[in-house]
């Protein structure tokens, strides 16, 4: 049987609450009564004794339905202590939650669940019903910060609508850049069923989120970055596959004379081909490679990418931060870099005597870290805020290839030096030319001063 709530002491308004599956009941079979009685009310309503005045002050929603303009329907009225006071009927609320709420809208503190006592969904269904009665931030629920600490953990996406509600701004951004890469689109059969055909969402943590609930500028803007993201990612690795299509690759490793180099670019072939590889994308039929231990190892890295047709393009369904751990081993593959040195090696490809397998492998890096290295976070306010990967990914702190160079430092005097004895190594050149052309050379030669 539901409950009923005494909320306060000084009743002058009565609340029912049903729900809307069920057909509506009818406020004025109390009207004719001598005294309002809650055992003869609707076995399926809840019901709420409060006071009209605390709720007309905290929201202009309640405002209006207990005390409407001339031009609205009036609410009905029963008979309850010995006084006419106002009765009205709400749908669609969580009944625990609302009890909550309408505690705190007449600060009865005492009555309020402790931290330990309230739930993350009656703390979400607490922002529902704040959010549609239009509660003003005068008064703040006491577990805003608690659960406020949680909101980047899987489960907690929720967040997105709270602190939106509550106008809590701090880690709003954060958390938008982080489900943007987080974000999946690879929904197992029973998360499509729980989706539903106009399922919004998204797989996250190996879980399916419904993002349905939160505001609609925050949802399109999360779903739009990350799709803008994935397709800059997929052209990237589309090209890269492409590259090798066909029966001479145009990245094939030539370190043949250091066997060190070429076993490291074997190992870094076979990432590639992992990394690219779909239906469309196998070895070789065994009946064409070569069975012998006596191979050259040069054979058997071409038969593994000459495996790679790409007929189809490059396709990936999980999440851009699982992409990176997988991409991963291609770092591994490339040594103990950062993204400054790789940049200098791209642009000084044949100083730097790259081998076609490796400068391929390091552009794709690069071009991968750079369209990821800035993600686009939105506030509650709707501005667009660039937030660094680094914030949103523990592990890229610690990843040598985004560090920016320790030597750095030092290179740049060194640079500087250099400058610096350049320069002044072409002054002496012009001084000396300009000695000899006014005829000094010649008296400091014939003085004795130059032998």
């Amino acid at each position: 049987m539901p409950a009923e709530y005494h909320i306060s002491s000084n009743v002058d308004l009565i609340i029912h609450l049903y729900d809307s599956s069920s057909p509506p009941p009818s406020p004025t079979e109390y009207t004719d009564r001598d005294e309002y009685s809650s055992s003869t009310a609707p076995p399926d309503i809840t019901k709420y004794y409060v006071t009209a005045w605390s709720l007309q002050q905290a929201s202009p929603i309640f405002s209006r339905i207990i005390s409407p303009s001339s031009h609205f329907k009036q609410p009905s009225k029963t008979l309850y202590s010995g006084q006419n006071i106002k009765l009205i009927t709400l749908s669609d609320d969580s009944p625990h939650a609302l009890s909550i709420v309408l505690n705190l809208l007449h600060l009865n503190s005492k009555s309020l669940p402790s931290v330990e006592e309230i739930s993350w969904n009656t703390f979400y269904d607490i922002a529902v019903i704040w959010d549609k009665y239009d509660i003003n931030n005068l008064i703040v629920p006491p577990w805003v910060k608690h659960f406020k600490k949680l909101m980047n953990g899987v489960g907690y996406e929720g967040w997105l609508f709270i602190g939106k509600t509550f106008r809590e701004g701090e880690g709003y951004v954060e958390l938008t850049a982080r489900l943007i890469v987080e974000a999946g689109q690879n929904l197992s059969e029973k998360e499509a069923i729980e989706a539903g055909p106009g399922g919004v969402g998204f797989t996250r943590g190996g879980r399916y989120i419904d993002a349905g609930g939160w505001p609609d500028s925050v949802r399109e803007h999360i779903t739009s970055e990350n799709s803008n993201l994935m397709e800059n990612i997929r052209n990237i690795l589309t090209n890269w596959k492409w590259s090798f299509k066909g029966k001479r690759p145009r990245a094939l490793c030539t370190c043949y004379g250091n066997v060190h180099r070429y076993n490291r670019h074997t190992s870094l072939s076979n990432s590639i081909a992992d990394l690219l590889s779909d239906e469309s994308m196998v070895p070789s039929p065994p009946s064409h490679l070569p069975n012998t231990d006596h191979t050259s190892a040069g054979t058997r890295l071409a038969s593994r990418l000459r495996g790679i047709e790409g007929v189809g393009n490059w396709q990936w369904n999980g999440s851009i931060v699982t992409l990176r751990r997988r991409m991963g081993v291609l770092r591994k593959c490339m040594g103990d870099r950062d993204m400054r040195q790789v940049k200098q090696m791209l642009e000084n490809a044949d100083i730097y005597d790259l081998c076609p397998l490796e400068e391929s492998a390091l552009r794709v890096l690069y071009d991968f870290d750079q369209t990821i290295e800035i993600i686009k976070g939105i506030g509650i306010d709707g501005r667009i805020v660039d937030v660094p990967l680094h914030r949103l990914i523990e592990d890229v702190k610690t990843d040598p290839w985004n560090s920016k160079g320790g030597e750095k430092k030092w290179e740049g005097l060194m640079m500087l030096g250099v400058r610096i004895s350049g320069m002044f190594a072409v002054v002496s050149v012009l001084v000396f030319a300009i000695a000899l052309g006014k005829g000094w050379g010649v008296q400091m030669v014939e003085g004795g001063i130059v032998t």
